[in-house]
């Protein structure tokens, strides 16, 4: 199954406003197993994840 939308924000650094995709695979008992989530617009989701989010230092990533 595939749900479309549209993902947007003005809030923090930059702004987003893309469409999104996600396509959901279910097994034989007819259970989600997993779902994939895909950016219409990866490089302005990247941009904007990378102003407003920081990463831990390394050390505390690898704990």
């Amino acid at each position: 199954m595939v749900d479309t939308h549209r993902g947007w924000s003005t809030e923090g650094v930059g702004k987003v406003d893309t469409l999104w995709a996600r396509v959901w695979h279910f097994n034989a008992e007819g259970e989600v197993d997993r779902v994939h989530n895909l950016s219409g617009d990866q490089h302005q989701m990247d941009a904007y994840v990378w102003n407003n989010y920081f990463l831990a230092p390394i050390p505390d990533r690898l704990a």
